[in-house]
């Protein structure tokens, strides 16, 4: 029974798509499909049971690891078993956790949920984190820390910031292989960059993803267009953009909520510092930005 040697664990809307992206291009690893299963968090999903979840890595290579990507895992207290769970079948788990700031995280998530049809399409980023929680509740990341060391050991657990995979992405994924024990000199980067995950700064990357969907779910093509030159992709993405319905469905997809009220962020932001300091010093690392 193949199971996963390493999970990304979060946060949503923090980079964990890239990351993914990243690591399906590594030929000693092999990532489920879909990338999240949400395995650990979702108790109907997890009373498929063991060989349900297993099959997920069921075609994984002898000589490859295994990974999965579930944001569900750090979404307390919504899904309050996930860490307990992962510790019980896989005590021995590698853990990524992808951050960053966490006011601007809980607005792209909000945007995420309305183009994903999840909020009502004119939902105010006030009104969706009056009704969803957890659009801020995922942003205390200390919290989620601190929850799964209680299962795990220090060791256990890398957590990156998004903007190191942006900025400085050979870096970062350097260290991310040498962590999950795989070789961190390929390089998976390739001189050309995915798009990281941030909401509406990236409305194109999203309806990019959504155009192609239909694509990447025929069996082996993630694979296949792996090996494709980026070229190669764009020009797919460009005929698909440019077909009479897809055009149609992109002018609606493009739509974006309003922005958040400026006493909004100033009280997000007042809200966070507690944890963020925390943080900053679990990580020993500046976070001040995160203030502002």
């Amino acid at each position: 029974m193949r199971l996963p040697d390493f999970l990304i664990i979060g946060a949503a809307k923090s980079g964990t798509t890239t990351l993914y992206k990243y690591l399906c291009r590594h030929p000693q690893i092999y990532m489920s499909t879909p990338k999240e299963p949400d395995f650990f968090a979702i108790d109907d999903i997890y009373g498929k049971g063991m060989d349900w979840y297993s099959l997920l890595f069921s075609e994984a290579g002898l000589q490859q690891i295994c990974g999965e990507a579930s944001t569900t895992y750090t979404r307390l207290p919504k899904f309050p078993k996930a860490a307990e769970r992962i510790a019980q079948v896989l005590p021995k788990v590698k853990m990524i956790y992808i951050i960053r700031h966490p006011v601007d995280r809980a607005y792209s998530h909000h945007v995420h949920e309305i183009k994903c049809r999840e909020q009502k399409p004119k939902t105010t980023f006030e009104e969706g984190i009056k009704e969803r929680s957890y659009l801020v509740d995922s942003g205390n990341y200390m919290q989620h820390v601190e929850q799964y060391l209680r299962f795990f050991p220090r060791e256990s657990l890398l957590i990156m910031l998004m903007e190191d995979l942006i900025h400085k992405p050979a870096e970062a994924m350097g260290k991310i292989c040498h962590f999950i024990g795989v070789d961190d000199k390929i390089d998976l980067v390739q001189n050309s960059l995915i798009a990281a995950n941030q909401g509406h700064q990236d409305a194109q990357w999203f309806l990019r993803s959504k155009m192609t969907s239909p694509l990447r779910a025929i069996p082996g093509a993630v694979f296949i267009a792996n090996l494709l030159p980026q070229g190669v992709r764009d020009l797919t993405y460009q005929v698909l953009k440019a077909l009479p319905h897809y055009r149609k469905w992109g002018e609606k997809q493009s739509y974006l909520p309003p922005q958040m009220l400026p006493e909004t962020r100033q009280m997000l932001l007042e809200k966070f510092r507690e944890p963020n300091q925390r943080l900053a010093e679990f990580l020993n690392r500046d976070l001040s930005h995160w203030n502002q």
